[in-house]
């Protein structure tokens, strides 16, 4: 597991590490992908969860690889 360094965090909000694990497999990405609420966005992309929920399965393997190298380098957004 990789550590998520929060410190860079200011304000009322308590500095906090967290630990994920660095091991992301597709059928976990495919899962969390499935599970997000239509009709929202996730992120500054503005690209809605329904579109990334029907081609989920597809870039599943993508996105697990994105995110092992990203826990890896310790890059968390």
């Amino acid at each position: 597991m990789a550590p998520v360094d929060l410190s860079d965090i200011t304000g009322k909000t308590p500095v906090t590490r967290l630990r994920v694990d660095s091991d992301m497999t597709t059928k976990e990405m495919a899962r969390t992908i499935s599970r997000l609420l239509n009709n929202t966005v996730l992120g500054l992309d503005g690209i809605l969860n329904k579109a990334l929920k029907t081609c989920g399965l597809l870039i599943a393997p993508w996105l697990a690889d994105v995110a092992r190298v990203y826990f890896a380098i310790g890059y968390y957004l």
